[in-house]
């Protein structure tokens, strides 16, 4: 009996210390995230698992400590069954890291516009960081402009192209450029697909297409659903800004017009109560004409250009929602019934 007694507890102590290292690496070191989406397409896909690097920008430490270790919001089986305790909440603390974010780093965070959850506890969202704090960002014919100047594109971007041909394109030839969505949209052969530009080049050499061209939103042209979600700042997917990015430490006018752009941050992200009224500011109670931010925040976009929800959508990420840089791509697994299977190639290449 002595002898079972000392290997079960030789079993929990083994189990135990698996259990922390396992925690530890988790919360300071590496996560794994899972892509659901094309939004960042051709640089992740959806089906890939990828590593993030909490030691990139410095983990952030947990926010709500107490619930099921690896449970990021629910329970297993369940919809609506948190897998955490609302409270202790503590406040937002972050290790030092390896570097800042760059502009051009592929950034994991949580989700800003999940505000009925704890900030940790978000939704996990994978974009490009195209601006950082005290840019000024404009997007102008799909082109990004920061302080001024165009930045170029990278090899991975890809927009909404259409697509005029003399007969059917063949699903070989489409497999074989690595075209997996979009399709045909008339009965005349139009087609429309995201492309990057090699390979919309690759694809106007083929005999059956007679054009390529780029979709594109008219400027001037008021979306509702484009962030600020005000006519006073007609923007859309193609054209929109110039807009400064919130900098801790930066004050900012604020009037009954720009109120708009900031209002989300000093309510929601820096927890100030804010009530505008016959269009005078009033934060915590007092009339206000200027602000200064309290944090950092990020303009983010998806590679995918006109399949992605980013900042153009809901606005800044701030810098209590970054999880760190997404590193390496651990496994990948094409979700398509009719061509899944193991993406060999893709195991364990870097995120660029």
């Amino acid at each position: 009996m002595k002898k079972a007694g000392k290997h079960l507890r030789d079993w929990l102590k083994a189990f135990l210390w698996a259990f922390v290292i396992a925690w530890s690496i988790r919360t300071f070191f590496i996560q794994g995230a899972f892509i659901p989406s094309q939004s960042m397409e051709q640089s992740l896909l959806p089906g890939d698992f990828v590593f993030i690097s909490k030691l990139s920008y410095g983990a952030r430490l947990p926010i709500t400590p107490v619930g099921v270790p690896f449970m990021h919001q629910h329970l297993p089986f369940t919809e609506s069954t948190p897998s955490y305790f609302a409270w202790p909440r503590l406040p937002y603390l972050r290790l030092p890291g390896i570097s800042n974010i760059q502009k051009g780093d592929v950034v994991v965070f949580n989700y800003p516009m999940d505000t009925e959850l704890p900030v940790d506890r978000r939704s996990l969202f994978v974009k490009r960081c195209v601006a950082l704090p005290g840019d000024t960002i404009a997007i102008e014919a799909k082109k990004v402009r920061i302080n001024g100047k165009i930045q170029p594109d990278n090899p991975y971007l890809q927009f909404n192209r259409h697509v005029k041909a003399a007969g059917p394109l063949r699903q070989s030839l489409l497999d074989s450029l690595g075209i997996v969505d979009g399709g045909l949209v008339s009965n005349i052969f139009d087609y429309e697909f995201p492309l990057s530009d090699s390979i919309a080049a690759q694809l106007a050499r083929v005999s059956e297409v007679s054009k390529i061209s780029v979709r594109m939103d008219a400027p001037g042209e008021y979306q509702a659903h484009i962030f600020p979600h005000s006519r006073a700042f007609a923007f859309n997917n193609d054209f929109w800004g110039p807009v400064v990015v919130p900098k801790k430490g930066a004050t900012i006018q604020l009037n009954d017009t720009n109120i708009v752009l900031y209002q989300r941050i000093i309510q929601h992200f820096e927890g100030k109560e804010l009530i505008v009224k016959d269009k005078q500011i009033l934060i915590e109670g007092k009339p206000a004409s200027q602000y200064t931010f309290e944090m950092d925040y990020y303009f983010m976009m998806g590679d995918n250009r006109d399949n992605s929800a980013d900042s153009r959508s809901w606005g800044f990420v701030p810098e209590d929602h970054v999880v760190g840089k997404a590193w390496l791509i651990f496994f990948s697994y094409d979700p398509n019934p009719e061509k899944g299977g193991v993406r060999w190639g893709r195991l364990f290449e870097r995120v660029l």
